[in-house]
């Protein structure tokens, strides 16, 4: 549930409604009859952006695969 706060009590609790937006996802504040939405901006993190595995095996290990796969042909 999206918390909704007066505009003076936001204006008042700044590092507070920051808090509460990143915790929940967004808040809402209400200023002139009118609502807006304060919400965390997503992080530019890229689905491929993975951690590493070790599986043991050499840059020349790898050269050496290549070589044999392409004699292959």
């Amino acid at each position: 549930m999206t918390m909704t706060y007066s505009y003076e009590k936001a204006k008042k609790s700044f590092d507070l409604i920051f808090k509460k937006a990143a915790l929940d996802g967004k808040v809402a504040i209400r200023k002139d009859n009118q609502i807006y939405i304060l919400m965390p901006a997503s992080k530019n993190v890229s689905p491929l952006d993975v951690e590493g595995v070790d599986m043991g095996v050499t840059s020349e290990d790898i050269i050496n695969f290549i070589h044999e796969s392409r004699n292959k042909l």
